[in-house]
């Protein structure tokens, strides 16, 4: 019966019905539904749990439903005033919940909403504890050590490097498309640190992910610094290959060791 749970979910009308409270606070015509609809069911799957887990998500969902309502709250309707004060209303209580909720979570251990407290607001605290959780591997999802990466890129390159290898590893877990950026910033990194077998390993599947035909910056760091260009070739057409397939583990494939 695995994969069938969605199947007995309670749709939102119903959800309404029955938890009144789950809904009285938001607008009631179909404006931001999407937005809505996803601040219901997150208050109705987490009606039972305190913790400061789900409400990372939670807040992402009052910034997306705050947003939505605020602009349809400036938009008039000329037949049912009703409907234009009820978003106006809805606006201002989504606001208040929100900065409660973002006051709550202020010095939370959660390593998810210690990432939301720093990235909104840049708490110096709540930096060191992502840091500290993206480090030990906690996320799943490629941003966060994206985002781990801006952060060491000037103090500790060999660092950030990592962290980019860490964000392509994290492929494996998601389904979405894979950031091209990714590749490029190794390419740039590695020509800082004047790995020039590196960036030229990275700048051809940048150029790979890119669908780029211009191989000048390729010929230029092959010819300038004497490279061994078919192993590299080699290893680049492998490394394609496992972020393609979402199997790619740097320090497997000894990339580090360039």
């Amino acid at each position: 019966m695995s994969g069938c749970g969605d199947l007995f979910e309670p749709t939102v009308k119903s959800i309404c019905e029955d938890y009144p409270h789950f809904c009285a606070d938001l607008n009631e015509d179909g404006w931001c539904r999407a937005e809505k609809s996803d601040i219901i069911r997150h208050r109705y799957n987490y009606q039972n749990d305190d913790s400061d887990r789900p409400k990372y998500d939670l807040l992402l969902n009052y910034e997306a439903y705050e947003s939505c309502i605020a602009k349809a709250s400036q938009i008039e309707h000329k037949k049912y005033r009703e409907r234009e004060f009820g978003r106006k209303e809805a606006a201002v209580t989504a606001n208040k919940a929100l900065r409660q909720l973002i006051w709550q979570t202020r010095h939370s251990t959660d390593p998810y909403v210690s990432y939301y407290q720093w990235s909104r607001f840049g708490h110096e605290d709540a930096k060191a504890r992502f840091i500290s959780a993206a480090r030990a591997g906690i996320f799943t999802e490629p941003k966060y050590y994206v985002d781990l990466a801006s952060i060491m890129v000037a103090q500790d390159p060999i660092a950030a490097r990592n962290a980019l290898f860490m964000a392509l590893a994290q492929y494996a877990n998601v389904d979405s498309e894979i950031d091209g950026s990714i590749t490029s910033q190794l390419a740039s990194l590695s020509l800082k640190m004047e790995n020039y077998r590196m960036a030229y390993v990275w700048t051809k599947v940048s150029n790979h992910f890119a669908k780029s035909i211009d191989e000048s910056q390729l010929v230029a760091l092959a010819t300038q610094f004497s490279l061994p260009v078919d192993i590299l070739d080699q290893l680049s057409d492998d490394i394609e290959d496992a972020i393609s397939g979402r199997e790619f583990d740097a320090f497997a494939m000894k990339i580090d060791q360039l």
